[in-house]
């Protein structure tokens, strides 16, 4: 190879590193930034969050609410535990009123298309052949 080809290579090299480095750490410093925390308790009950930007409706669901009519009816009522994200800055919440005990919930996306654990919260059990999120409250 001569110098001129490895020249080239070099600068080619310098311009990928260079373009990739800042939003490479344009995403880290997001994913950082969002973390949120694992419910937790607020004047009312418990706090619960879930960021979804791009989502239009979020619904709590959990063993204390029949899994949103699920479990009682056998279908999804998006009228039951709604969260909301009133500032638009996609971080979705709701506070629920929760005696001491052990609760297993989801997150529910646009009325039933998607069920997700919580992100923020390592804790899970399994109830029915489904892996769901644990929150003890004390």
């Amino acid at each position: 190879m001569n110098i001129d080809g490895r020249i080239k290579r070099a600068l080619m090299l310098m311009l990928i590193l260079l373009m990739t480095v800042p939003f490479g750490g344009c995403l880290f410093l997001r994913v950082i930034r969002n973390r949120l925390p694992p419910p937790h308790p607020v004047k009312g009950g418990i706090l619960f969050r879930y960021e979804a930007p791009s989502a239009r409706f979020i619904n709590l669901a959990g063993d204390f609410n029949n899994w949103c009519g699920t479990q009682g009816t056998g279908r999804f009522d998006p009228t039951i535990d709604p969260m909301t994200d009133d500032d638009g800055d996609g971080i979705w919440e709701i506070v629920i009123p929760l005696k001491p005990g052990r609760y297993q919930y989801k997150f529910v996306i646009d009325r039933g298309v998607r069920w997700v654990l919580d992100p923020s919260n390592p804790d899970t059990d399994w109830e029915g052949g489904f892996k769901n999120s644990l929150i003890i409250v004390k």
